[in-house]
């Protein structure tokens, strides 16, 4: 376990990246069931959907960035706290390649 509180809060966050992850591909999968291809028509699976995404996204992000500072300021040493630095790097790898194109 981490023992700086930038660290803990990399763990916390990954925690929640994963949660919200999770969460998000159980909506496709009940609107799959439920609805076929027309579930992504309703609000009512579209608005908790991108709320769940918009949740992992933010949280990995933040993750890196916490995992980032408690690494390099405050010497953290802690496997678990590498952990989120694989999700930024994941998060910065397909940034890049969106912002420089692709065929």
């Amino acid at each position: 376990m981490p023992i700086t509180r930038p660290g803990l809060w990399a763990v916390r966050l990954l925690a929640t990246f994963a949660a919200s992850y999770l969460v998000g591909i159980s909506f496709v999968a009940v609107g799959e069931i439920i609805a076929g291809d027309a579930a992504f028509d309703s609000l009512w699976l579209t608005v908790p959907l991108m709320v769940a995404a918009l949740t992992a996204v933010v949280a990995g992000v933040l993750a890196g960035v916490a995992a980032l500072f408690a690494i390099v300021r405050r010497r953290e040493r802690s496997a678990l706290v590498f952990l989120p630095l694989v999700v930024l790097i994941f998060f910065v790898i397909f940034l890049v390649g969106e912002l420089v194109g692709h065929d």
